[in-house]
């Protein structure tokens, strides 16, 4: 469980130091206010983060088989296509949630360190 926590840790702590830099260089070359370049950066992650989520989590549930390829235009060569396992299902709809979660995560980050809010 702690190895898993960790790990969590770690990817959380990975995504928010990388949109905090991408903050950071547009603020920089936007000569923006480093707060307002922060939250872009935060807010263009998270928004980033929830389309790929939505476009791995829209996959179709078939695989190619093992001695086969894709082809291209929907052609698949060498034995082709068989239904996923449930093992594969599985990963298929937690890749997508933990992105999701992760954006939302970031997008509310960004909401928090937008100076342009004001409190009331």
């Amino acid at each position: 469980m702690r190895t898993a926590l960790r790990r969590l840790a770690a990817v959380v702590l990975s995504a928010v130091v990388a949109a905090a830099l991408l903050g950071l260089v547009i603020a920089l070359a936007g000569h923006e206010h480093v707060r307002r370049g922060l939250a872009v950066g935060f807010y263009l992650c998270g928004a980033g983060l929830c389309a790929l989520a939505l476009l791995l989590g829209v996959a179709p549930p078939v695989r190619g088989k093992q001695d086969g390829g894709f082809a291209g235009f929907g052609r698949w060569v060498g034995g082709g296509v068989r239904f996923a396992t449930r093992s594969e299902r599985e990963e298929a709809m937690n890749a997508p949630a933990l992105l999701l979660a992760l954006g939302v995560v970031l997008i509310l980050i960004g909401a928090g360190v937008d100076d342009r809010r004001a409190a009331v």
